[in-house]
């Protein structure tokens, strides 16, 4: 009897202590469930349309941003073929882990899957041809610097697809209010795009419809002239008080991009008079029109005058367009 009960116990130790997978294989029924909620979905998202808004082609280098269980990650990797690449990006390693174990699944061997950070997507500059956001940007807590860094990413001719739902009862409702149940407008969006330095190529809202919900597309592309024409301003338009550089500070503090204002919480805080706006341009520029209640700072002596704008206790913002 002692011998059996010693060899149980070794045993119960043997399976405890034995290497466990790091992620669980999923049952036929589960596999099963899943493929008919995503045929359901092929009927609604309008998938091909998508495409052709990205225009995918064989070949293609793309990315999936928020790329969650890889529903679009496994369609674009066919799409592209064998020559081209996906690359499927998310915050969430469980999500990734699960992803990958998908793909070894459906023997997809294009696909290169990456951690993001919250506001970067890790990708290299000017290597894509494509970028699709699919119901995640109202996910994204620094949207301004994503949207900057997906600007860098993609080729000069390359195209940003953003696709998000909104209630109809919800789209006058403030960005909080709708990011806070999972859904944002493209009046927001649109904006923030601009504001990141492309041109809006194409808007449709609506663009599909489940019951009360609403899904826009919208198409941006990098605009060649945005810096030229001060569309992005070459300093951020948002220094706080505490990080205001000064004169002997390296000049890299103040040309970070990722410090960017969405434009709504700009106006909201002008309103409020909680920031100190300043006007960059020339002062021929200032004086032919400005935001009313701007200061003028000529960019090339903002860096004299960073002792003044430090004493008013509040967030600078400045903008040069």
């Amino acid at each position: 009897m002692f011998e059996q009960i010693r060899r149980g116990v070794f045993l119960a130790l043997a399976v405890a202590l034995a290497p466990q997978p790091t992620t669980a294989q999923p049952s036929r029924a589960q596999v099963s469930s899943a493929r008919q909620e995503e045929a359901a979905r092929e009927g609604w998202q309008k998938v091909p349309e998508i495409f052709e808004a990205m225009a995918v082609r064989p070949g293609a280098i793309v990315a999936d941003v928020g790329a969650g269980g890889g529903f679009f990650t496994v369609r674009l990797a066919r799409a592209v073929g064998a020559t081209g690449r996906v690359i499927a990006v998310d915050v969430s390693e469980p999500e990734l882990e699960r992803l990958r174990a998908r793909l070894d699944r459906e023997g997809l061997t294009n696909v290169e899957t990456v951690r993001g950070d919250a506001g970067d997507p890790h990708l290299g500059s000017a290597s894509l041809d494509a970028v699709v956001i699919v119901n995640a940007y109202h996910e994204m807590v620094n949207y301004q610097a994503m949207l900057h860094q997906l600007r860098t990413a993609l080729k000069p001719d390359g195209r940003l697809v953003i696709v998000e739902p909104i209630s109809e009862k919800r789209r006058a409702a403030s960005r909080e209010q709708q990011v806070g149940v999972h859904e944002i407008a493209v009046r927001f969006v649109e904006q923030e795009a601009r504001d990141a330095g492309f041109r809006i190529q194409r808007l449709q809202d609506p663009f599909t419809t489940r019951s009360d919900v609403v899904e826009w597309l919208l198409v941006g592309v990098p605009d060649p002239a945005a810096v030229a024409q001060g569309a992005v301003c070459p300093i951020p338009p948002k220094v706080s008080v505490s990080s205001a550089p000064s004169p002997n500070e390296d000049e890299t503090a103040i040309s970070n991009p990722d410090l960017r204002i969405a434009f709504d919480i700009f106006k909201e805080r002008r309103a409020e008079g909680t920031i100190v706006v300043v006007d960059v341009r020339t002062e021929d520029e200032f004086l032919a029109g400005h935001v009313p209640g701007a200061i003028w700072i000529q960019l090339s002596t903002v860096a004299a005058e960073v002792a003044k704008l430090r004493a008013t206790g509040k967030p600078i913002v400045t903008y040069c367009s």
